[in-house]
């Protein structure tokens, strides 16, 4: 059975999927294969003629001829492997798609945010082998053709047949893949990572600026600690995503400005202009992430029945945010710290 993949279709492809699928797309067609983006008009509409420019990290302009661009999903009927770079909002409809267009036994690769996303798939679509990944580093639209990445980190597969063929096609590209065994560890990890996204929304600075201010340090770490007691409590295997421990990162965090800033802050290698992409939603007023990512810590504290306040209170001012006509983002640092009683 041959299992390396010639027809490569994202769906969902936002900033992720161009970035990954441009990347790719000489590779995949030097094997013999394809790289098609299904994705939305309005994204379709705002790239030019040129080539795709890539950077941050390996910097690369990829000829448009390589990328087949979609804005239906009736592409799925040619894909010999599926890879999602939807946000996580957007996973039923996905399902919806896929069972209507794609082939009976075409795998999906799922590098959506959070954890459940994959058992979500595996249990709406059973024929088709569900492989996990994570994407540990940021991409934004810099400009109509060029797409940036903000921050650090290889993207990690979960080792199958499928998988590993694929890591073989895109190895020399520049947006590799490392192979583990067990991916859930890793996606644990990240969450903690993105724990910070929705402070960043409410406080509506790029996250460097962010991070250079000692009390929106504090309330992450508290969000953070607060987190990994969560963890515990559930009994939660994770694993270090970046180069130190949360642990280790939840007392950092209180260093003093100037030693933080020429210390951890440098280790995170963040563009000055990037912003998570639910501040990013948030201020466009589209829906986030947040069930995804602090609703996952939620639901591990209650069925361990472990307290999650300030996490919780992080929920629930984002969802009013959501919910109200204009979102008000520009939330100081001392103002959330009291919303959130801390």
């Amino acid at each position: 059975m041959n299992v390396t993949p010639r027809r490569v279709v994202f769906l969902g492809a936002g900033a992720i999927g161009c970035f990954l699928g441009a990347h790719w797309a000489a590779a995949v067609q030097a094997a013999g294969g394809r790289i098609g983006l299904i994705g939305r008009d309005a994204t379709w509409a705002q790239i030019g003629a040129g080539p795709l420019r890539l950077t941050g990290g390996t910097a690369a302009d990829t000829d448009l001829s390589l990328l087949d661009l979609h804005d239906s999903p009736e592409a799925l009927s040619e894909a010999d492997l599926i890879v999602l770079t939807l946000k996580s909002i957007g996973l039923e409809r996905a399902i919806e798609e896929i069972r209507a267009y794609a082939a009976e036994g075409t795998p999906i690769l799922c590098l959506l945010n959070g954890v459940s996303a994959v058992e979500q798939l595996g249990a709406a679509l059973p024929a088709h082998p569900v492989i996990a990944g994570m994407v540990p580093f940021n991409v934004v639209w810099a400009s109509g053709n060029h797409l940036h990445r903000s921050s650090a980190g290889q993207l990690k597969l979960e080792r199958t047949p499928v998988s590993t063929a694929l890591a073989e096609i895109i190895a020399p590209t520049g947006a590799p893949a490392e192979l583990q065994d067990a991916l859930k560890p890793i996606q644990y990890g990240k969450l903690l990572l993105n724990l910070i996204n929705p402070i960043n929304a409410l406080s509506g600075l790029p996250l460097h600026a962010m991070l250079c201010q000692s009390g929106y340090r504090r309330i992450y770490a508290a969000t953070l600690r607060e987190a990994l007691r969560v963890y515990d409590e559930a009994g939660v295997t994770w694993q270090t995503v970046g180069p130190l421990s949360p642990r280790l990162v939840q007392w950092l965090l209180r260093l003093p400005d100037a030693l933080f800033n020429r210390t951890l802050l440098r280790l995170q290698k963040l563009d000055p202009a990037s912003m998570t992409s639910m501040a990013v939603d948030l201020a466009a007023g589209r829906p986030t992430e947040i069930d995804a990512i602090t609703g996952e810590i939620l639901r591990l504290a209650a069925a361990a029945d472990c307290p999650a306040p300030i996490n919780s209170a992080l929920y629930d001012l984002i969802k009013a945010q959501e919910a109200a006509p204009t979102p008000q983002q520009g939330h100081s640092a001392a103002a959330l710290a009291q919303l959130l009683r801390l």
